[in-house]
This record gives structure tokens, C-alpha cells and sequence, in this order.
């Protein structure tokens, strides 16, 4: 392939901007809705080992397209043809700026709230990806791309591994994987989420002390991901929090029922880490509150589904007592009534109900609630559900 080829009539190659094993990614234009993407090509000569690849492809493109997330990359379009009498595939995805994170990191570690935002958004991708019965894989830091404000987007689905059985294309004893971030587990070929989070620990680990947590041959990696503790981190990086040593020692258990639960509790003990330790003096962007909500229903309804209107109050400190410091004015104040807060925003907006809900059931509505700072994502809103006659 080179610059001007155009692939299928229609995605016409502009630059090659990353390569790997499987091939190469260009940016590319599509004239049908005049657009720059990113076109992940994969050439071969029709063997075996082509087809498999292509079927991992096809996985790809059917994982990633099937999950609308903010940091999950975006899947436009899978295509497969001839050019110059050979077979290739191609993979159309949504051109992210910025740089891989492995890039990002090559020279030194990121600064303590760029990682931990970083590692929050991987978190974010992560929890909807599990919510999915969806297993990665493959988490390493050139399957996540870096915006210059430290926003990060996951991709790279080819090897991911579902609950249902169509979904795994590995072969028998073929080790799928980068060793130098897989979990103990994931050797044998055992994976649930949390080998997962175990990856995002060796991640998270590189990109705080600028080194990876394990090191050596792959013989190596495998003895020292099965059997060796990683070196503590802050011995590497004095100056990172004792509470995110002790999420990358969770992390990196060897143990999967020793690590995090969910990619959900990451994400909520990296923004409190965050929130702590450097607060609203980061410019780096951060999502929002989580926000939580009820709603009652009739039964038809919670059986047909329904929208419902819902109006939400976003509330701050009290202009007139709550920065004095003074608890005896705030419980004087008028413009408060003693509360300290003031709704400074109000919103209504409608969302929908799902067909088939329960009584009690908790339902998840991604960035729904609290706003962003600093341009990060809004937080989600969960909705508990009441049925009643």
C-alpha cells in the first residue's frame, strides 16, 4: 500500500500513522461523509495464518462496533478485498488525536494526575466492556491512545474473549497476549475481567515509575508474573500517594479474587486518589459525580419499557454564609435556610426505561449525571426503580 491507494473505491490513503505485525494504519479520507479516519490494513498472501488474522479482524470490528463508549475507539466500517492481485482487510475506526500512551511514556513517567486520569478513562473503557461480557486481553499502553489533555481511549478489541463461545478465535496452546502485562491466570489461558485489571496495573505501574513491573524474556516475564512480587511503588516514584501503592499492589495480585472487584471500583479509587491529593488545582480533566435518582413506575409500564422525564438540580456553596467559615452565620442565612447550598442549575431531560424492569432494579445511565471539570465527562446516574400499582 502506498500514499494514494484507494481501498475498496473508497477510503483514499493519506499518511501511514502506526504499524505492527498485523500491518499497517493510515489516515485516510472518506469522501461519502467527508471525513479523516484511521484505516488499520492487513495485507497477506490468503495462508492460514491470513485467515486467521482476518477472522480477528472481523472480531474487531464486531467487539468494538458493538460498544458505544467515550473511550472506547469508535468502529465506522470492516471491509475485506483484492488490491494488485493479493487479498487484504482493512479496519475503518475513528481517528483519535494525540499519541499511543507507550509513546507518551518512552521518555519519562507521566505526571501523578495525567496517570491517574489516564488510568481512569482505561477503567471507564474497561467497566463497559466487562458490563458486556467482554474480556480484552490485551491492555498495554500502546493499546491506549493519550490526548494532549491526558484523555486516553482503548483500542485494539482484536483478541477480546465474550461469554459466548463464537467469540474466541485463539488456538490451542498459541499464547494470546503481550507477556509483559498479562496476569498469572491469563498464562494458562484462563481469563475473566479481572486479568484485565491486573493489565491495567502493569500499566498504571509503567506509567507512574516509567518502567514496567516485570522485565526480561518471555520465559522470564512468565516466572515473574507467576511467582515474583513486583518492587513497590513508591520506592520508584517517592512522591506518588501511599493509596495508589497500595491500588497497584491490589492491582498486581497474583491472586485474581485478592485484586479490585469490578473496573467500576478502580475507576471510583483512582477519582478519590485524585480528588484528594490534587483536587480542582489539576488542569487535567476529570469526570464528574456519579448522581443517584429514583423513579416509580406503573406495572405496564416496568413491562413495556417508557420515558419519563426527569429533573436534575446541580447545587453549590452558599454565596452568602458558606465561605465565611462561620457555622453559626449558615444556620442564620436566609438565602440558604441554614443548608450551606444553593441550586445554582437546574435541567430536565427524559430517559428511557427499559422494557422488563424490576422492582428495585438499578439502572445505569452513562454520563447523565454530574458535569465534568475541567472538560472532563459528566458522571453517570443510576436510577432505582420502584414498581408500583
Amino acid at each position: 500500500m502506498q500514499a494514494g491507494t484507494v481501498l475498496d473505491g473508497r477510503y483514499r490513503l493519506i499518511e501511514p500513522v502506526g504499524a505492527g505485525g498485523f500491518g499497517q494504519v493510515w489516515q485516510a479520507h472518506d469522501p461519502k461523509v467527508d471525513r479523516l479516519v484511521a484505516v488499520k490494513v492487513l495485507t497477506g498472501d490468503g495462508d492460514a495464518d491470513h485467515d486467521r488474522q482476518v477472522a480477528r479482524f472481523a472480531r474487531e470490528a464486531a467487539v468494538a462496533g458493538g460498544l458505544s463508549h467515550p473511550r472506547i475507539v469508535t468502529v465506522h466500517d470492516f471491509g475485506s478485498a483484492m488490491h494488485n492481485g493479493r487479498p487484504y482487510a482493512y479496519l475503518v475506526m475513528q481517528l483519535l488525536p494525540g499519541k499511543s500512551l507507550s509513546a507518551v511514556i518512552e521518555d519519562c513517567p507521566l505526571p501523578l494526575p495525567m496517570a491517574l486520569y489516564a488510568a481512569s478513562c482505561v477503567a471507564d473503557a474497561l467497566d463497559a466492556a466487562h458490563e458486556a461480557g467482554l474480556t480484552h486481553r490485551d491492555i498495554k499502553p500502546s493499546n491506549i491512545m493519550v490526548r494532549d489533555d491526558g484523555q486516553a481511549t482503548v483500542v485494539d478489541f482484536g483478541i477480546t474473549k465474550g461469554n459466548d463461545a463464537r467469540h474466541d478465535i485463539t488456538t490451542t496452546g498459541v499464547l494470546i497476549g503481550t507477556p509483559a502485562y498479562m496476569a498469572p491466570e491469563a498464562l494458562s489461558g484462563s481469563f475473566d475481567h479481572r486479568s484485565d485489571l491486573y493489565s491495567l496495573g502493569c500499566v498504571l505501574f509503567e506509567a507512574v515509575t516509567g518502567r514496567r513491573p516485570f522485565t526480561g524474556t518471555s520465559w522470564q516475564l512468565i516466572n515473574q508474573h507467576l511467582n515474583e512480587p513486583p518492587a513497590l511503588l513508591r520506592t520508584l516514584r517517592p512522591d506518588a500517594p501511599v493509596e495508589l501503592e497500595r491500588l497497584v499492589s491490589r492491582l498486581l495480585a497474583k491472586n485474581p479474587a485478592q485484586r479490585p472487584d469490578s473496573a467500576d471500583e478502580v475507576y471510583d479509587l483512582l477519582e478519590e486518589i485524585n480528588d484528594r491529593y490534587f483536587g480542582d488545582t489539576s488542569p487535567i480533566p476529570s469526570r464528574g459525580a456519579d448522581v443517584t435518582s429514583e423513579v416509580w413506575l406503573h406495572p405496564d409500564e416496568a413491562t413495556g419499557g417508557v420515558v419519563v422525564p426527569m429533573r436534575m438540580t446541580a447545587r453549590e456553596n452558599c454565596p452568602a454564609c458558606a465561605t465565611t467559615g462561620d457555622e453559626t452565620r449558615v444556620l442564620d442565612c436566609a438565602v440558604c435556610r441554614g443548608e450551606g447550598r444553593v441550586a445554582s442549575k437546574r435541567r430536565t431531560f427524559k430517559v428511557r426505561i427499559p422494557a422488563g424492569v424490576r422492582n428495585g432494579q438499578k439502572i445505569r445511565l452513562r454520563e447523565f449525571g454530574a458535569p465534568g471539570k475541567h472538560g472532563g465527562a459528566p458522571g453517570d446516574l443510576y436510577v432505582t426503580v420502584h414498581v408500583t400499582d
